[in-house]
């Protein structure tokens, strides 16, 4: 898949994202677990008074924050205990939308 097949396979998704009111909620699913079934998290919208948008995305324990959102993926990080800094990336052309 070439960039610009990329980019438009994003597209929806990222305009959904970016539609987004506060407290709004996405489920989608994105690869498998080791069972083989589809990993889905969940994808939430903060706004500030500023009215200014924030991300971040949770499975069913753990979350990170999104630091980016491009026009093909969603850049993303968290810290652990030791305050060592994970990040991540996940491809929009990957994502399934789901109900929930």
């Amino acid at each position: 898949m070439v960039y610009s097949d990329k980019v438009k396979a994003s597209s929806a998704f990222l305009k959904i994202i970016k539609s987004m009111d506060d407290e709004e909620t996405i489920k989608f699913t994105y690869g498998t677990g080791w069972k083989g079934e589809p990993n889905v998290y969940s994808i939430k919208c903060y706004k500030d008074k500023k009215g200014e948008s924030s991300y971040s995305i949770w499975n069913n324990y753990s979350g990170m924050n999104v630091s980016s959102l491009g026009p093909t993926m969603v850049k993303c990080y968290t810290y652990d205990m030791m305050s060592q800094r994970t990040n991540y990336s996940f491809p929009l052309y990957k994502m399934i939308m789901v109900e929930g």
